[in-house]
Parts: structure tokens; C-alpha cells; sequence
């Protein structure tokens, strides 16, 4: 019973609230049911695509290429390349955690999570879109900024994980 509450709590406390939202607005309750219906099938074969996704990674790619290209072995190398990746990727923030979850877990090191979150925030295709509302100076320098500060960020992350981790 308490493994199902630990790893089911968000579930858990969703049908709990719901119910009780059932019992003092059925109406309200019934219209928020379908609302999240619609948004939840929205977003369903998203979540589908990026878990076959995290599956053929961890089919595909051996726990040693991670740890040789984004492990401490990589050196400056793995932190350059999660600066080009976090610039690159598309999409809502949620699909990308699973993914580095998963690429951390087989041996990527914390800088290069840090660093593709953080380069995430540039997203290369929209800088036409953000210099049509906000001009050239303003993208551009916001860009640079954001690429320049990922590494030391990226760093410091896994420097104070690191420190936590040894205590």
C-alpha cells in the first residue's frame, strides 16, 4: 500500500480532488473532466513518440558512447556538444526531461543536463520569430548571453550535486 502511494501519489491525489470537486460542483467538475480530457489527448502521442524514444536509446546507444560522448571523458567536447543539442531541440520543455533522465542515468554527466536545459532556453528556429517582436539587438544579445553563461552553469550544477552527493 505505501509503494502505491509513493509512486502513485499525483494519480492518487487527482481522483481524490476530483471527487471532491464532484461532490461540490458536479457541473464545474464534469466541464474541468473534459477540459483536461482534451488537453491530456492532445499531448498523449507526444508523450507516446518521446517514450519509444527513450526506449530506442536505450536500445541503440550503449551505455559506454554516453559516457565516452557526454561522461566526463568528453570533456570539453561533451559540454559543446550539449550546448548544439539544448540550441536545437524543438517542443515543450516536459518532452525533453525524460529523455536527459534517461541519458544521465547511463552515464551523461550533470554539466551536460544543466547545459542543455539551460542552451534549451535559445531554440535557434525561433530567433526570426523573437527579432520580429523584439528586434535584432534584443534576440542576439539575449542569445549569446544565454549560450555563454550555459557551460559555467552547466558546472556550477554539477558542482554543488557533486558536493550534496559527498556530504
Amino acid at each position: 500500500m505505501m509503494t502505491l502511494l509513493r509512486t502513485q501519489w499525483l494519480f492518487i491525489s487527482t481522483i481524490l480532488l476530483y471527487s471532491i470537486a464532484f461532490l461540490v460542483n458536479s457541473e464545474r467538475a464534469a466541464q474541468a473532466l473534459i477540459s483536461a480530457s482534451v488537453t491530456f489527448s492532445s499531448v498523449l502521442l507526444l508523450i507516446i513518440s518521446v517514450f519509444s524514444l527513450v526506449g530506442l536509446l536505450q536500445v541503440w546507444i550503449s551505455r559506454d558512447v554516453i559516457v565516452r560522448l557526454l561522461g566526463r571523458e568528453g570533456g570539453i567536447k561533451s559540454l559543446l556538444i550539449a550546448t548544439l543539442c539544448g540550441t536545437l531541440l524543438i517542443g515543450p520543455a516536459y518532452i525533453i526531461f525524460p529523455l536527459l533522465m534517461e541519458i544521465q542515468k547511463r552515464g551523461a554527466r550533470w554539466a551536460v543536463i544543466t547545459i542543455v536545459l539551460t542552451s534549451y532556453a535559445v531554440k535557434l528556429q525561433m530567433i526570426p520569430v523573437e527579432v520580429g517582436f523584439l528586434g535584432w539587438p534584443f534576440a542576439i544579445g539575449r542569445a549569446l548571453i544565454t549560450i555563454a553563461l550555459a557551460i559555467p552553469t552547466g558546472l556550477l550544477v554539477e558542482a554543488i550535486i557533486e558536493k550534496r552527493h559527498n556530504l
